[in-house]
């Protein structure tokens, strides 16, 4: 399993529409991706990381590389992003979820 994470500034109060975005396309279906977390730093307001869960490597390299990331991610965030941001893939070594998988299960 890999994990994509994104961080970027968010311009001024885009917090709803960039939130709005981002569950529209959450219903997009993207081969291999299999959850997505989208979050606010909470000691600076305007910054955002999303967090993706993928298969593998190559279900990343071909969404990052596919008409839809361009057309309608892109599209759809970088309106709301401003300056600086960065993107790091990591492969995950040790994983465990249980505890988190029975929050999800109640919630």
């Amino acid at each position: 399993m890999h994990i994509r994470i994104y961080w970027g500034k968010v311009v001024g109060h885009a917090w709803p529409s960039i939130e709005q975005r981002y569950r529209e396309l959450m219903d997009i279906p993207v081969k291999g991706l299999l959850g997505r977390f989208v979050t606010q730093d909470v000691n600076d307001q305007e910054s955002m990381f999303t967090i993706t869960f993928w298969q593998d490597m190559e279900s990343i390299r071909e969404w990052e590389a596919s008409d839809s990331y361009a057309n309608l991610y892109l599209a759809a965030v970088s309106p709301h992003i401003t300056g600086a941001m960065s993107v790091s893939l990591c492969e995950v070594k040790v994983f465990e979820a249980a505890a988190l998988v029975q929050s999800l299960q109640r919630a």
